[in-house]
């Protein structure tokens, strides 16, 4: 999703310039990504009726939507047209920023006017790119030359978190090489702000706790583990037993968050605990790293982050199982049978209840 092919055909359709090998990578790859997805509203609103409904029934109850536009207006058009599956955390990138601001935007602030289902959602700030494109940025070099991108500098990313401190945005800076992760953190450090790192997929065994005593929420996406466990061996040799690392960085103090980066990975909460508590895939191949590996207690944890606890009186976000999570075979686990989510006590999926 990093990376976009054009024939000379394509090219010259979207006037586009690519060199011989035809790639785009990154910032233009993103700008042409969105150029091929301006679709009629009408269309695009219903594939996501059909996928809220497989969600829901999957147990979901809110997402964060990264989309690379201004979504909030998106959003909102959609709940007005009858969208009510789960909740929605709209995040914000940097050149929208002082739009939101002027807005009176802030992360966590309610703004669908009364129905409770769309906030928004953190700061988006990418600075680097991704493992199979050898564009995550790293420490030591590629087998094939290079260290990834660092789209944005360290100087640059400490003022936007600087300016999200005093707007109130949670910012939440995606970094996968482990290059990305400790500019990420001096990052975090010096501009005095907590947030989030999106994916952490590579990380300096000394950068493991300053996750923890930093306030950085660790937003990991297990299922790329089993994903991408084939390029990281050949891109990351000898170092992957600290690629994906979620058992470190829960031991050194981390809080761990688990989603799914959808669409790169299915929309599906049970595949990605399964893929964090095994490190196996279907394909019979033995667990990649288990030392890596999560409890089930902790899968669930970092799955139902700040929406956990229940107490008398509070509108109930609640997925009921066909059976106990804790105690049900890795296969079952893996595809885990869902009777019936509520969002607000308002059932979103009734199957088997």
């Amino acid at each position: 999703m990093h990376c976009v092919w054009l024939n000379s055909a394509a090219s010259a359709r979207f006037g586009v310039p690519v060199d011989a090998s035809g790639l785009l990578r990154e910032q233009p790859a993103f700008d042409l990504t969105r150029r091929l997805g301006q679709l009629p509203d009408a269309v695009v609103d219903g594939w996501v009726r059909d996928a809220a409904r497989t969600a829901a029934a999957r147990g979901i109850v809110g997402i964060v939507d990264f989309e690379m536009t201004w979504s909030r207006e998106v959003w909102l058009r959609r709940i007005a047209g009858g969208f009510d599956s789960f909740r929605v955390n709209a995040g914000v990138y940097p050149q929208d920023l002082d739009r939101a601001v002027a807005a009176g935007m802030r992360t966590g602030q309610l703004v669908d006017g009364g129905t409770g289902l769309l906030r928004v959602g953190p700061l988006k700030v990418l600075i680097d790119g991704a493992l199979n494109t050898r564009t995550a940025y790293c420490v030591d070099p590629y087998p094939h030359g290079g260290r990834g991108l660092l789209t944005v500098g360290e100087g640059e990313l400490r003022a936007l978190l600087v300016r999200a401190r005093e707007t109130g945005f949670v910012p939440a800076v995606h970094a996968i090489g482990d290059g990305a992760n400790e500019v990420a953190l001096n990052a975090f450090e010096a501009a005095g702000i907590s947030g989030r790192i999106e994916h952490a997929q590579f990380v300096r065994t000394a950068d493991f706790p300053r996750f923890g005593a930093l306030g950085v929420t660790a937003s990991v996406q297990p299922a790329h583990a089993l994903d991408d466990r084939d390029a990281a061996d050949s891109n990351w040799a000898g170092r992957t037993d600290r690629a994906f690392p979620l058992r470190s960085l829960l031991a050194a103090g981390a809080t761990l968050a688990l989603g799914s980066d959808a669409p790169v990975a299915p929309l599906e909460p049970w595949l990605a605990m399964s893929a964090a508590t095994t490190r196996a895939g279907r394909d019979g191949r033995a667990p990649w790293h288990p030392e890596q590996a999560l409890t089930r207690t902790e899968a669930l944890t970092a799955s139902t982050r700040g929406r956990g606890t229940v107490r008398l009186g509070d509108p109930a976000d609640l997925a009921v199982l066909d059976g106990d999570p804790l105690a049900v075979s890795d296969a079952v686990f893996a595809t885990m049978p869902v009777a019936a989510t509520l969002v607000a006590g308002r059932f979103t999926h009734r199957g088997g209840v």
